[in-house]
């Protein structure tokens, strides 16, 4: 029995040195739509350092951003992507421009406190002239951890092409083992692309919080979803309340993965 015993110490040991079995570890999720870093009520003005600040002080891990402009003339040429993770303590980072706008680039962006190892970026369905919309997808190296893949996205406006662009994004993510996505869908929790993912994948809530506008919000259309394939433990959500430096307030999920 003990022989046994010690065999089997011996052989989990071994996993654990080759990276084949690890610890749990807990991670802080945010998404957030920056809107270009142009607070509602200040037409015109641009505050990259406020941002920046709400994901410092947020102690994210790892933070998916949407309406984020790079080098445009709206935000006076300055390189958005570079000065949001050097100013959040975030030093990894991947921009997705989804459109040219005047000056530069606009589109999503994941910040990351862990190595990104690739990264890759796709076109969701669209209207025909209509705003196209992205889907920008990295692997992050966690110490310790086996990699695990972000996405980070923003949904059209109108409901019968958000539900091809989930449906499509189902298609990118679907077989991922180690999951975690989310942004700002548009969509209401009762619309049939939000039920459509809440079939396939873990809400990191079911009570869904108001997160737009961020005065008197009146409807959830920011959301975090994790992949049901390995185990994973929601540990919080939460909104991040009484915030004005864009018309969305932050959500902010912590897991153990």
């Amino acid at each position: 029995m003990k022989s046994n015993l010690l065999l089997a110490f011996i052989f989990l040991n071994i996993l654990f040195a080759n990276g084949l079995v690890a610890n749990a570890q807990e991670y802080r999720i945010m998404t957030y739509n920056v809107h270009h870093c142009n607070p509602p009520a200040q037409k015109g003005v641009i505050l990259t350092d406020s941002i920046a600040s709400v994901i410092k002080k947020s102690g994210a891990d790892i933070a998916l951003l949407q309406e984020v402009d790079n080098k445009s003339a709206r935000v006076h040429g300055i390189d958005q992507p570079l000065e949001l993770s050097q100013k959040s303590g975030l030093p990894y980072y991947r921009f997705f421009r989804a459109i040219d706008i005047p000056g530069g680039e606009y589109g999503v962006m994941i910040l990351s406190k862990y190595p990104i190892i690739s990264s890759s970026s796709y076109p969701l369905p669209a209207i025909e002239k209509g705003e196209q919309r992205i889907i920008g997808i990295v692997q992050i190296k966690p110490s310790g951890q086996a990699d695990i893949c972000i996405a980070c996205t923003h949904l059209d406006l109108p409901a019968n092409i958000r539900y091809k662009q989930v449906v499509f994004i189902d298609s990118l993510l679907g077989s991922k083992e180690r999951l975690i996505f989310g942004g700002d869908f548009n969509a209401v929790p009762e619309s049939p692309e939000i039920k459509y993912l809440r079939e396939r994948y873990i809400s990191t809530t079911e009570t869904f919080k108001h997160t737009f506008p961020n005065t008197n919000p009146e409807v959830c259309i920011d959301y975090i979803f994790t992949g049901k394939a390995k185990p994973v433990k929601i540990l919080s959500h939460k909104i991040l309340e009484n915030i004005s430096h864009s018309d969305h307030l932050p959500l902010i999920t912590e897991i153990s993965l």
